[in-house]
């Protein structure tokens, strides 16, 4: 390779690195602020007798999420809900992440999001602010039901939402869970210490 094409190569690295660290910024210095004030309310609203668990198509994040909060709250009810398609099931890398930690999700169904659904939910967790805020929209939800996933990782990754790995490698499913299960830790400890 050239001089020339090597230096065009790392000053676009350079700029792609720059954009991914400024395009999330914002979220990246309100991580902790978030992160306090959702444990807060969570602790102050009393324990949730339905939890209703949101991503895109169901597939992925919140089967994954709702079978994790089902075995750490077994007194509460956990059902998942997506905005796209419905009947499909979990694809193949998501069952083999889940095998490994000792979920079965091979049962699961996607479903979709209804008025019902949204209804009968004392809590509502999404896995970014768009969806957030076209529940709040569509179904006039008061946004105090909602939860955004991320705000309950103790850590800031790239971006506020949890990436979806749909049609992603093993690796991807493998990340997206593992911050799954920290912002599951974060949600369930809020809920033990509720009024």
């Amino acid at each position: 390779m050239s001089a020339k094409v090597l230096e065009t190569t790392g000053a676009r690295r350079i700029v792609k690195r720059a954009y991914r660290a400024a395009r999330n910024l914002p979220d990246r210095l309100l991580h902790r602020r978030r992160y306090r004030d959702v444990r807060r309310r969570l602790s102050r609203s009393g324990k949730p007798r339905h939890i209703l668990v949101v991503c895109y198509g169901n597939v992925c994040r919140s089967p994954y999420l709702q079978a994790v909060l089902q075995r750490a709250l077994p007194g509460t009810a956990i059902t998942s809900a997506g905005f796209f398609g419905s009947d499909r099931p979990v694809p193949e890398a998501s069952l083999v992440v889940s095998a490994k930690r000792d979920l079965d999700l091979s049962r699961h169904r996607s479903r979709p999001l209804t008025p019902n659904t949204v209804g009968g939910a004392d809590l509502i967790v999404v896995m970014d602010a768009n969806q957030a805020r076209e529940i709040a929209v569509r179904f006039r939800v008061n946004t105090a039901r909602i939860v955004i996933a991320g705000d309950l990782d103790p850590r800031f990754e790239e971006s506020r939402g949890i990436t979806d790995p749909w049609n992603q490698s093993t690796e991807v499913f493998e990340a997206s869970f593992n911050r799954l299960d920290r912002c599951a830790v974060a949600l369930v400890d809020a809920l033990q210490s509720a009024n």
